[in-house]
């Protein structure tokens, strides 16, 4: 049996507080020494779940049922010798109460009221909040606890004054900004609302990159005044990337009749469902992270390029630059956005001579990273990525396996720190059709605001509250705000760094960027010597 440490078997992790996040239980697969979810290293000492797989029944069952028998017939046997206590007998091997009429029991009048079952409201208050709760957990912030106190009750002014303490004590997180904001915006009077739908508690990191975008937008657009004094309000939402928990976040959206727009979600399936209902809401959706090409509808918009245009961009260059004539590909038939990318590259892959070889489900819970890649060899020059969130562990345990064998390519999902951290050397050459590149103004002025590097799930959220923003007019409504969107265009200057305008369909006109996963280069992150940088 393989050993706990093992490198070569997969591990389960839940966080360990405080230092890494608490989140459900996770299996990273084996090769992966960080924790995808919370980057717990995989033999951390500190806390958090077992590191290694459960042990089967069949190892160790037997031997506990005889530890249990054995464990009894000895407590048997000491009771049998035993002395009872004052008030007891002795009757088998065990010491019984001997009958006494107990005196009578004094009546009283209970002081408690009885416990009921939460109810639906109190649900709701725990996945929305425009100030008046906390929705990001596990971080003690003392003054935005008085802050969100004093905006429940209603007393903003003193709001402010908590608020801006608890943004200076905790300078990156963008909950305690978008809360001071509102606060403000509720004593200026009749603020203008719109709502952002983040997974807070299925994906944490993610749910921050976005907010960062939104409350950058909305600190410049208030404190330039607003509009004609009129500032913006924002009510954050939870949907858990969760497609039934998004339709119920987007039907209490809804609800509101004050409500003028949303950005979000973040998941394509996620963003899939809510968008149903805003559509019979007539409210204007932009999203800043979903690809899927099986989204569209009236009120539909994004402020990144789609599946199709990206699955097409890394089909050209696997084609024509890296003169790849076979393809494997690894995807969820079960995600939207996994599913378009794989459909979009084997099309112009395909198109252009090429030929997949195989695709394969990375939902597969058969699926053997060592196995795959050994049976690939000889077959297939390139390798293509494609996981939804879910499964990006499983597609960097098949880089570490293919060990720069067959030439990388991947989606967007991957385009994060970790998967340089915990595919090291396995990912480099690692070639990925990405919205954008932290390069220019806005991600200077990010990075110094925030205090790090943002990537391009901020930038395209920042893109998606402008546009939000410069579709407002004096007397907006939903539909007023829908129409200015079709035909909103913004300059470098007042997006990310690249102009944003959209298409009928609701896409964003432009092309993904390549970037590659190079070793050195500006930034790499902290754990490894491996950046992305774009290809020129």
């Amino acid at each position: 049996m393989a050993m706990a440490d093992d490198p070569n078997t997969p591990w389960e992790c839940e966080g360990a507080p405080p230092k890494y996040k608490k989140h459900k239980l996770y299996e990273n697969a084996a090769g992966i020494e960080k924790c995808v979810e919370c980057g717990r290293p995989r033999n951390y000492a500190g806390g958090g779940s077992s590191n290694g797989p459960p042990i089967p029944w069949s190892k160790v069952g037997a031997a506990a049922v005889i530890l249990v028998l054995l464990g009894g017939i000895g407590y048997g046997i000491s009771g049998l010798f035993k002395s009872c206590p004052t008030g007891q007998q002795k009757q088998g091997f065990s010491c019984v109460t001997v009958a006494v009429e107990p005196p009578p029991r004094p009546t009283r009048t209970p002081t408690t009221t009885p416990i009921t079952p939460p109810t639906t409201q109190t649900i709701d208050i725990e996945r929305y909040s425009s100030g008046e709760n906390r929705l990001f957990v596990g971080r003690e912030n003392p003054d935005s606890e008085r802050g969100i106190k004093a905006f429940r009750n209603g007393q903003y002014s003193q709001a402010v004054q908590d608020f801006e303490k608890a943004v200076n004590g905790d300078r990156n997180s963008p909950e305690h900004q978008i809360y001071l904001n509102n606060a403000k915006a509720r004593l200026a009077g009749s603020p203008f609302l719109i709502g952002a739908v983040v997974p807070i508690d299925t994906a944490a990191s993610s749910a921050e990159e976005m907010l960062r975008g939104v409350a950058d937008a909305q600190t410049r657009f208030n404190q330039a005044g607003g509009l004609n004094g009129r500032l913006l309000e924002v009510i954050v939402a939870n949907d858990s990337n969760d497609p039934q928990r998004a339709t119920e976040v987007a039907k209490r959206l809804a609800s509101d009749p004050n409500l003028l727009g949303v950005i979000g979600h973040n998941s394509s399936d996620a963003t899939q469902a809510g968008l149903a209902e805003y559509e019979q809401a007539g409210i204007p959706m932009i999203s800043p992270t979903s690809t899927s090409t099986a989204l569209s509808g009236n009120s539909f918009f994004r402020t990144l390029p789609s599946d199709a245009i990206n699955g097409q961009k890394l089909a050209d260059y696997a084609w024509y630059t890296l003169e790849i004539d076979n393809v494997a590909i690894f995807y969820n038939p079960n995600s939207s956005y996994s599913k378009s990318l794989e459909t979009a590259f084997s099309q112009a892959f395909q198109q252009f001579g090429g030929r997949v070889v195989k695709t394969i489900d990375l939902s597969n819970e058969q699926l053997d990273p060592q196995r795959e890649i050994q049976n690939l060899q000889g077959q297939v020059e390139g390798l293509v990525l494609f996981p939804n969130t879910a499964y990006i562990s499983v597609a960097i345990a098949l880089a570490v396996a293919n060990n720069n064998q067959m030439k990388l390519l991947g989606g967007d999902a991957l385009y994060n720190p970790n998967t340089l951290t915990s595919g090291s050397n396995a990912v480099e050459g690692l070639i990925l059709a990405v919205p954008w590149f932290a390069d220019g103004k806005y991600a200077e002025a990010a990075e110094r605001r925030w205090l790090g590097q943002v990537n391009w799930r901020t930038a395209m959220s920042f893109d998606a509250t402008q546009a939000m923003i410069n579709a407002l007019s004096e007397q907006a409504s939903r539909s007023s705000v829908l129409q200015n969107l079709r035909n909103i265009s913004l300059s470098n200057a007042d997006t990310s760094g690249n102009l944003l305008q959209f298409e009928s369909t609701g896409d964003r006109q432009g092309d993904p960027i390549l970037v590659q996963a190079v070793k050195g280069g500006r930034n790499a992150p902290r754990g490894t010597q491996f950046s992305f940088q774009p290809i020129k």
